[in-house]
């Protein structure tokens, strides 16, 4: 799966005439820019683009009555794709430059769409969710009807990430380990999280199952969704039916029933995985969700524990930061799409994330897809830390012409071949300097007086304050920083040495030096080794 070319050529909200060229090479494209310039928009669009490709309907966005018409041109198992639509000629296909009917598209979709788009936005907006709706309700409506796990072996070909996703991921991902060899050795390197503890359901009945007539342990569910509730409960530990009376809107209190089903262990998950025949992570992955699509379980209903490293007993996922959750929740769901055509969206994953993660994201990202020609990702961030490794090509800045309209160009600089520092000052982000204004100013009148210096006009109060600013820049290591890594830690280590201080610049203390340099680079390759691995 390849975008190469967008036209929005109707408005889109921000977005109107608006033309996007993602490159011919490039499987890994980053918008930039500032907010409010379009980005998210533009990633929205392509949602509402395939997912009505997918209805089998014209384009149909929260504005009912808004146009949206576009052009888009995607290589997809090895076709050239073509699509065009405007309200007055409707769909126009063509398949390898010939035109197919949308008869015949639509009968074909499965090899004409990629099998998966997979959105993922840090702060999940009603919007979104709006966005998934139908094929969220169209999901429900399969789980309710089919009851055979085999029926349920790949993923809904929209599907938006959504936080609950993340416990229910490692759940499939610590039952299937002999498969998911590479994944557990990221899941322990990375987040130190080595087993699956046990996982607490406390399901509670949908709104939509209270008008059914009738009493029913499991409020009135059928096909896949019943059929997963009943093996849980055989499975689980003193299955607990209960009342619960809750606050609801406006401060009423409203009274739930709940069902508990708390599965002590993994080794018990894994007999009902077993006896029930589970071929892959996909289809348990799908039955854990069919708890969600119906409504039985939220968020906060789903509590698993998980063993850490050197950590005494079982930690609740809730306990995680917040950067461990959205690693798990984006790289792990990235997992159930790796190497199908896939398309995979992502507004600033990055948010929680310490900046070594950050640093290494897009090696993330490249060890979970592996640079796999038919998945292409698509993700917005705000920081320079991601994009690092990435060449221009890779990078389209969103910016604003003199009328307000958004427009997105190829910078002229190539971000890999760059500091941070000089990222953040560049066109990618726009800031005038990395450094404070105090130390800026500081380091400005330093020069000036130095200038004043060499030409020999300087007086005794500049000479004192140059001394008194060379010193305050010194204490705080303005000029103990380069762009090279290795460098910074030879000076840190060097810097301990004695044998570096009141040199002789004798041919013995050079020899000598020179064999405390090689132990220093020994030891900073030794490290670098160790933590790879």
């Amino acid at each position: 799966m390849k975008i190469e070319k967008v036209h929005i050529k109707s408005r889109f909200k921000n977005l109107e005439d608006f033309q996007f060229d993602f490159g011919k090479d490039s499987t890994e494209t980053v918008l930039l820019g500032l907010n409010a310039t379009g980005k998210s928009n533009f990633m929205e669009a392509l949602v509402i683009i395939f997912r009505d490709l997918d209805l089998e309907r014209n384009p149909v966005t929260q504005k009912k009555k808004q146009r949206f018409e576009y052009n888009i041109s995607y290589e997809c198992r090895g076709l050239k794709i073509e699509i065009d639509y405007t309200v007055k000629k409707r769909y126009r296909f063509l398949i390898d430059g010939k035109p197919v009917s949308k008869k015949h598209f639509n009968e074909n979709k499965n090899k004409y769409l990629p099998s998966h788009v997979f959105v993922y936005y840090s702060g999940l907006s009603e919007r979104l969710k709006d966005l998934y709706a139908e094929h969220k309700v169209k999901q429900f409506e399969r789980m309710m009807k089919f009851n055979r796990y085999e029926d349920f072996s790949e993923m809904p070909r929209i599907f938006l990430v959504e936080p609950i996703h993340a416990s229910l991921a490692l759940i499939a991902f610590f039952l299937f380990p002999e498969r998911e060899d590479e994944t557990l050795k990221f899941l322990k390197r990375e987040l130190n999280i080595v087993d699956f503890g046990s996982a607490l359901f406390m399901l509670k009945q949908a709104n939509w199952s209270k008008s059914r007539k009738g009493e029913d342990d499991f409020w009135h569910a059928d096909g896949l969704v019943r059929r997963f509730m009943e093996d849980l409960w055989r499975f689980s530990v003193a299955p607990m039916f209960f009342d619960e009376t809750v606050k609801g809107t406006l401060k009423k209190r409203e009274t739930l029933n709940r069902l508990y089903l708390f599965i002590k262990d993994k080794e018990t998950f894994a007999s009902l995985v077993d006896i029930q025949m589970f071929k892959s992570k996909i289809p348990l992955f799908n039955a854990l969700c069919s708890l969600h699509f119906s409504e039985f379980m939220d968020d906060e209903d789903v509590r698993i524990k998980v063993i850490k490293e050197n950590v005494e007993g079982e930690l609740a996922m809730g306990e995680l930061s917040e950067g461990e959750k959205q690693l798990i929740t984006v790289l792990g769901l990235l997992k159930f799409t790796k190497d199908d055509e896939a398309l995979i969206l992502l507004d600033e994953p990055d948010t929680h994330l310490n900046p070594i993660w950050k640093w290494k994201y897009l090696d993330f990202l490249n060890e979970v897809v592996h640079n796999s020609d038919k998945t292409q990702v698509v993700f917005c961030t705000h920081d320079p830390l991601v994009i690092g490794s990435m060449g221009k090509e890779q990078v389209r800045v969103f910016k604003r012409d003199e009328n307000y309209k958004s427009e997105v160009i190829e910078p002229d600089v190539n971000p890999k071949e760059m500091s941070v520092a000089k990222i953040l000052t560049s066109e990618l982000f726009g800031i005038p300097s990395i450094m404070s204004k105090e130390v800026e100013d500081k380091l400005n009148q330093k020069r000036y007086l130095q200038s004043k210096i060499i030409k020999g006009t300087i007086n005794e109060d500049e000479k004192e304050k140059f001394e008194e600013l060379k010193m305050y820049l010194d204490s705080i290591g303005f000029y103990d920083i380069s762009i090279d890594s290795r460098y910074n830690k030879f000076l840190e280590l060097t810097s301990d040495r004695i044998e570096f201080t009141n040199r002789k610049f004798t041919p013995k203390e050079e020899e000598e030096l020179d064999k405390i340099s090689r132990e220093v680079m020994d030891e900073i390759l030794k490290n670098e080794k160790k933590n790879s691995e």
